[in-house]
């Protein structure tokens, strides 16, 4: 069993009165998130006596906007999304990773991660943090409620199912809260072949006939879920789904493995991502997490040997997978053990990963990205036209993606 009041919090000073260098890191707060990192403490711990590791927790939302210099104070290691290293790269509170990534094994192979994850966290010829979660848009379903012989493959055939769900009194889900829907929109435009640019030097200008189309789509689906829907970020509509039987087919949202497991109360299954143009799974928005260093830690050989072993296969693979974890490593994601675990998740959303989409990441994207979000949402609830959205989300656009 993990001791995890142990992980959690272990001061300088153990019971064989040996000094200990102390880390604290960050994670959201989900059972994804924490879980696999204090299982991973405990046995990091145990092979680094010296060492202590207390991790903090943030919000979701903090997780995916936090301004970097609110996040870092009297922090040595960050759980971050992969947006944010172009801000990452200029805020002088992070050192790169390169030397961590060489000290293990595959560390620095695109291939040994799952899609694009380690490629999402490298800027300027540099990588700003180590892969330790892999995750992009995907669809979800309960299948003991959803009696259909074949789930939806394109966007047509989840409205399609959506409007035979009304007919039964239930529902589609969806994730419209916060800046959830535009990650919908984001994702069925780079399905159409235009995403967002991320060039740098690029003009960061949309092809407005493809946002138009895939705005349309975002609204047909939004008008088939629950009203709640418009609050939901991705855990609250997993959540919504066990909790409730009536909202039983997602087409698209941030997928959490651990909601297939087996002590869920009504055990999610999962499927590939239902775009708008073939190949439908291709064009999600890359999610996971990865783990940046502080530039400021008083330890940092202790911050970096911690890092080498979250990023290693072997804890990957056994530790994260084994304990609601998961991992960015490609060794779990291969693994069918693993994948009878989350019930089907890793080979249900394996192809979905690797032609993923990796999103803009320069800095002030961010700050872009919370606003154009909440413009959207704004939309959706009809408070603004598809007209006005349009033209806001131009106004506040930067004129190019910086280098």
């Amino acid at each position: 069993m993990i001791d995890k009041r142990r992980a959690a919090v272990r001061t300088t000073g153990d019971e064989d009165g040996m000094v200990t260098q102390s880390i604290t890191g960050v994670t959201w707060g989900h059972r994804r998130a924490i879980e696999p990192l204090q299982a991973a403490t405990v046995e990091f711990m145990g092979k680094h006596p010296d060492i202590s590791v207390n991790w903090r927790i943030r919000t979701l939302q903090d997780f995916e906007h936090q301004p970097l210099e609110v996040a870092m104070r009297g922090v040595d290691v960050l759980i971050l999304d992969h947006p944010m290293v172009g801000a990452i790269a200029e805020s002088g509170l992070f050192v790169p990773v390169d030397d961590v990534l060489a000290g293990v094994p595959g560390g620095t192979d695109p291939k040994s991660y799952i899609g694009p994850s380690l490629e999402s966290y490298r800027w300027r010829d540099r990588f700003w943090a180590v892969p330790v979660d892999g995750a992009t848009v995907n669809a979800i379903f309960r299948p003991d409620v959803l009696d259909v012989a074949d789930l939806p493959v394109s966007w047509k055939d989840a409205l399609d199912l959506g409007r035979a769900l009304r007919r039964s009194g239930r529902w589609l889900g969806m994730a419209a809260g916060d800046h959830h829907a535009l990650m919908t929109l984001q994702c069925l435009m780079a399905n159409l072949g235009a995403p967002w640019p991320t060039q740098p030097g690029a003009a960061f200008v949309f092809d407005e006939r493809v946002l138009s189309e895939a705005i349309g789509l975002v609204r047909q689906a939004v008008e088939l879920a629950p009203p709640e829907a418009l609050g939901w970020n991705s855990i609250a509509l997993h959540d919504a789904m066990i909790a409730r039987g009536d909202v039983v087919y997602c087409p698209a949202t941030y997928g959490y493995a651990t909601y297939g497991e087996a002590d869920q109360t009504a055990r999610l299954c999962f499927g590939p991502f239902a775009g708008a143009a073939v190949p439908y799974c291709a064009g999600t928005a890359l999610g996971g997490a990865g783990a940046g260093m502080s530039a400021r830690s008083e330890h940092p050989e202790a911050v970096r040997a911690l890092l080498r072993f979250l990023a290693s296969a072997d804890v990957q693979h056994t530790i994260f997978a084994t304990h609601r974890g998961q991992p960015a490593r490609i060794e779990a994601w291969e693994d069918s053990a693993c994948d009878a675990i989350f019930n089907g998740y890793f080979s249900s959303v394996a192809e979905t990963m690797t032609r993923a989409w990796i999103r803009p990441r320069f800095n002030g994207y961010n700050p872009f990205e919370r606003e154009a979000g909440r413009l959207f949402r704004a939309h959706l609830l009809g408070e603004i036209s598809e007209a006005s959205f349009i033209a806001q989300l131009r106004a506040i656009a930067p004129a190019t993606v910086t280098a």
